[in-house]
C-alpha cells in the first residue's frame, strides 16, 4: 500500500467520523461508554483494521524503517485491547535488544512532562496552581523583590519576565510567556556555522556555562533562566516551554520536601508497579538502540530538565499510566475530570492546549477530545493519547531516523478506526440496554426510545395520562411545527447504584444567519432552563439491573415512573 491510498483511506474513516446532521448536542460523550471492548464485535474489527492498516503501513516503509511500540488498553481490562511492536533493521543489538516488545525501554522526551504533572496534583491536587511561583522558589522571589525595588526593571515589560505575575498554572500549560530552555539546544554549540552564516562572534559572558555536554545546576539554570526575555506577557498565547517545566519539577520537591526521583518513585512507579520505568538512565539491554546516534541519545543527560523530558519507559508501563488515569486510581475523580479540560486556544481550532496537554479534536458535531501528550529526544519519540468519553487510550513510541513523523502517521491512523468504532459500540450496546417501550397501561401513559442515525436516545412517541407530551414540549420550546421538535437523551455521568442520569436536549432550530453570533449551537444554555417544581424538564433517570439493562424511565418532572415493557 502507497503512502497516498493511506491517506486516502484515512480521510473515508475520518468521514465516517465527521459526518452528522446538525442535532446541536451537548459536549461530552452522545451514549454511555461501551463495556467488554475487547469481545465488542464492531471494535474487534476495528482492531484488526488498524492491525492491517499498521502492518501493511510498516511493508510499504511509510515508518521511515524506525522501531516501534504500541498499546490500546481500556479502563475494564489489565490486558492490551491491541499489541504491537515492529523492530528496524537499523539497529544495534550488540548493546540493546534485538526484537522490540512492550517492555522495551524508550526515551518518553516530552511526556514526561504529564509525569510531572501527575505528581503535582497527587502531592496538592489543584491548590497550588493559582499560586505565584515564586511562592515555591527562592531564586524567583528574590528577582520578584528586586524588581519590586528597581523600576528601572519593573517598567521594562521588553526584557525582563515579569514573574510576579507567573502562576503555577501557567508554567503547566504553558502560558508562562518565559523562554523554552536555558543553555539545552543553545546554538552556541554550532558557534563556528553560525558565525559563517553572518551571527556575531559572542564573548564569554554571553555564552551559556552549561546544557551540552554539562548539564546545568540548578544555580545555572536560575541565573541563566532568569536573565532571559520573555517572550510574551502571562496568560496571552501559549508558548511552549521545558524550563517551565524544569521549574515544575522544583516546585514539586518544594511541595513534597523531596527530591524528584524519590517523588516519582513513590506516588507513581511504585504504586502502579511500574517495572520499565525509570528516572535515570537504565541498563542499555533494555532499550533499542538505533544504529544512527542510539547510543548518544540513550545516553544524553538531562539533569534536573528531567522533569521536562528525560524519563524511560516502555509501552506497556505507558499504558498502565494511561489506564491509571482514565481510572482516577491516582486521583479523586473529581480532580482528573478538571484536569482533562482545555486551558487555551491554538490557531489551530481543533488544537487546544491543557496542563501540559496536546488536545486533538476529532468529529463536527460532535466533537471527540484526545487527551494526548508526545515528545521527541533525539532518535526517541513517544504519545500517549487518552478518550475519557469512551475510556480508551493508546500509547506509541518510538526509535530511528524519522520518529515524530512515524509516530504522528501512526497516531493517526489509529484514531481514524478506533473512534468511530468506540461511538458504534457505545451506541449499538445503548440501543440494547436502553431501546424499546416503557408503559403504564392502566394510566394510558408510554414512552417509547429508540435510537436513529443522530447522537444520543431519541423520544419517538411520549403519552402521559393520556396527555401527548411531544405537544406540550411544543408549548414550552415555542415550537410550532412538528418537525423541528426532537427530544433526545444524553447521559449526564450522574450515577447512583442501580441508577442513570440523562438530559433531554430539545434544541431551537439552527439560526440561518451570517456568522457564529446568529446561527451557533446553543443546546448548552437551553439545559435545565425549564423547571417546574424545581425539577428540570428535561431530567430523565432510569433504573437498571445489574447487567445493565434499563428497567424503568422516570421523567422525573412528571414525578412517575414507566417499567419497560418491550
Amino acid at each position: 500500500m502507497t503512502s497516498l491510498s493511506l491517506y486516502q483511506l484515512l480521510l473515508v474513516l475520518c468521514a465516517a467520523l465527521t459526518h452528522a446532521l446538525n442535532f446541536c448536542p451537548l459536549m461530552g460523550p452522545s451514549w454511555p461508554a461501551a463495556t467488554g471492548l475487547a469481545n465488542d464485535p464492531t471494535v474487534k474489527a476495528a482492531l484488526q483494521s488498524i492491525r492491517t492498516t499498521l502492518q501493511t503501513a510498516i511493508t510499504a516503509g511509510n515508518f521511515s524503517g524506525d522501531s516501534l511500540s504500541l498499546q490500546i488498553f481500556d479502563t475494564g481490562c489489565s490486558d492490551p485491547l491491541l499489541s504491537l511492536s515492529y523492530t528496524a533493521t537499523d539497529i544495534n543489538t550488540t548493546i540493546g535488544v534485538n526484537k522490540v516488545d512492550e517492555n522495551t525501554v524508550f526515551r518518553i522526551g516530552s511526556t514526561s512532562k504529564l509525569f510531572t504533572m501527575l505528581m503535582l496534583l497527587i502531592e496538592d491536587g489543584f491548590g497550588s496552581l493559582n499560586d505565584p511561583v515564586s511562592k515555591y522558589i527562592p531564586e524567583i522571589e528574590a528577582v520578584v523583590v528586586d524588581m519590586q525595588r528597581n523600576s528601572t526593571k519593573s517598567n521594562n515589560g521588553i526584557d525582563f519576565v515579569k514573574w510576579n505575575e507567573v502562576t503555577v498554572g501557567e508554567l503547566a500549560s504553558h502560558l508562562a510567556g518565559i523562554p523554552r530552555d536555558y543553555g539545552m539546544l543553545d546554538l552556541t554549540e554550532e558557534v563556528p556555522m553560525l558565525e559563517g552564516l553572518g551571527f556575531p562572534k559572542l564573548v564569554s559572558a554571553q555564552v551559556p556555562p552549561c546544557g551540552v555536554p554539562n548539564v546545568c545546576s540548578r544555580k545555572q539554570f536560575f541565573n541563566g533562566l532568569l536573565q532571559g526575555h520573555p517572550i510574551f506577557p502571562t496568560s496571552t498565547t501559549p508558548i511552549y516551554s521545558n524550563a517551565a517545566f524544569q521549574v515544575m519539577g522544583y516546585v514539586v520537591e518544594a511541595l513534597a520536601g523531596e527530591n524528584f526521583q524519590t517523588v516519582l518513585e513513590k506516588r507513581i512507579i511504585n504504586p502502579l508497579k511500574l517495572t520499565h520505568t525509570f528516572y535515570t538512565t537504565p541498563n542499555i539491554k533494555l532499550g533499542v538502540i538505533p544504529s544512527a546516534q542510539g547510543e548518544h541519545f540513550w545516553n544524553f543527560a538531562m539533569g534536573d530538565e528531567t522533569p521536562a523530558g528525560g524519563i524511560y519507559s516502555s509501552a506497556n508501563d505507558m499504558a498502565i499510566v494511561g489506564r491509571a488515569l482514565l481510572n482516577s486510581s491516582l486521583l479523586p475523580a473529581a480532580t482528573t475530570r478538571r484536569w482533562m479540560r482545555p486551558l487555551t486556544h491554538t490557531s489551530s481550532l481543533g488544537y487546544a492546549v491543557g496542563a501540559p496537554w496536546e488536545i486533538i479534536s476529532f468529529g463536527n458535531e460532535r466533537p471527540i477530545d484526545l487527551y494526548t501528550k508526545s515528545g521527541d529526544i533525539g532518535t526517541y519519540s513517544s504519545v500517549l493519547a487518552l478518550d475519557p468519553d469512551h475510556g480508551v487510550g493508546f500509547t506509541v513510541l518510538g526509535a530511528g531516523a524519522k520518529t515524530h513523523e512515524s509516530l504522528a502517521l501512526a497516531a493517526d491512523l489509529i484514531s481514524a478506526s478506533l473512534l468511530p468504532a468506540l461511538e458504534a459500540a457505545a451506541k449499538n450496546q445503548t440501543n440494547c440496554h436502553f431501546a424499546g417501550t416503557y408503559a403504564l397501561s392502566s394510566l394510558n401513559s408510554s414512552i417509547t426510545i429508540i435510537t436513529d442515525a443522530g447522537p444520543g436516545l431519541v423520544v419517538s412517541s411520549w403519552v402521559n395520562n393520556g396527555t401527548n407530551m411531544f405537544n406540550s414540549y411544543m408549548a414550552l420550546s415555542g415550537i410550532t411545527d412538528p418537525s423541528q421538535l426532537s427530544i433526545r437523551l444524553y447521559p449526564t455521568g450522574l450515577e447512583s447504584p442501580g441508577q442513570l442520569s440523562f438530559r433531554a436536549v430539545i434544541p431551537p432550530p439552527l439560526g440561518t444567519g451570517i456568522g457564529p453570533f446568529t446561527s451557533p449551537c446553543i443546546s448548552w444554555v437551553t439545559v435545565d432552563g425549564s423547571v417546574y417544581g424545581n425539577m428540570g424538564t428535561d431530567e430523565f433517570l432510569f433504573k437498571v439491573d445489574n447487567i445493565g439493562n434499563a428497567v424503568s424511565i422516570s421523567p422525573r418532572v412528571l414525578r412517575t415512573s414507566y417499567p419497560k415493557t418491550s
